[in-house]
């Protein structure tokens, strides 16, 4: 409702003709998927000649639109603890785990199984799984720190928002979760109010095929018109 205006439908393609016909329907768009991909280092693009210069990203927040993120990470807010990241059911937010300082928020808009099953939601984004691990990874590009100052992200001064669009058994990236993420990532409280939009979002997928004006793209200009950096 926010960064795109559409209806998401499983239809069959015959209908498709009948459908474009309707008065209110703008266009008809095919709902994509999307492979993950990850490339490059914090100082290859600049940032720690930035960082030392005074910049760290404090006051950004940044919604990650991907597998998740390990907040129980020790460059992402956590402890570091393994035995707890293992006992950690990701379907659930055990008490005291989630937000943290550097994880903010967030939700998980395809959970443990797709594709495997369909997309099935829940409010811990935890990246756990025999697929995880990318989100993380992003994440700790983007902003990590860890608490002795050796390892720091691109911003590690940033807050980030844990949006789970992708899979956690494959590299696929729903099409309806990445929509959903976006919407999210403009209105994080769910108050129908875009006030506290993120300021960045993140995405690193790639897909073989791709159209100029598919509606991820549609949804992420709109985004963008409505001020956050994409």
């Amino acid at each position: 409702t926010k960064a795109l205006s559409a209806v998401i439908v499983e239809v069959d393609a015959s209908r498709i003709a009948e459908i474009a016909r309707l008065p209110n329907i703008k266009s008809i768009r095919p709902v994509g998927e999307y492979e993950i991909d990850l490339s490059e280092t914090v100082p290859y693009i600049g940032a720690a000649a930035v960082q030392a210069a005074g910049v760290d990203g404090t006051g950004v927040r940044v919604a990650v639109l991907d597998s998740g993120i390990d907040y129980l990470h020790r460059n992402l807010g956590g402890e570091g603890n393994v035995a707890q990241f293992d006992a950690n059911d990701p379907t659930v937010i055990e008490p005291g785990s989630f937000p943290t300082a550097k994880v903010v928020g967030g939700y998980d808009f395809v959970g443990e199984d797709w594709p495997n099953a369909p997309e099935a939601p829940d409010p811990d984004p935890l990246d756990k799984g025999p697929g995880a691990g990318h989100g993380s990874h992003v994440a700790d590009i983007i902003a990590g720190r860890s608490a002795d100052g050796t390892h720091l992200g691109v911003a590690p001064g940033a807050s980030l928002y844990a949006v789970g669009v992708c899979s956690k058994v494959s590299t696929s990236c729903s099409g309806v979760a990445l929509l959903q993420g976006m919407d999210y990532a403009l209105d994080p409280n769910h108050d129908g109010s875009i006030a506290d939009a993120v300021d960045v979002v993140n995405m690193s997928p790639g897909s073989s095929y791709g159209q100029r004006q598919d509606d991820l793209s549609a949804a992420s200009a709109n985004a963008v018109r409505m001020g956050v950096v994409v």
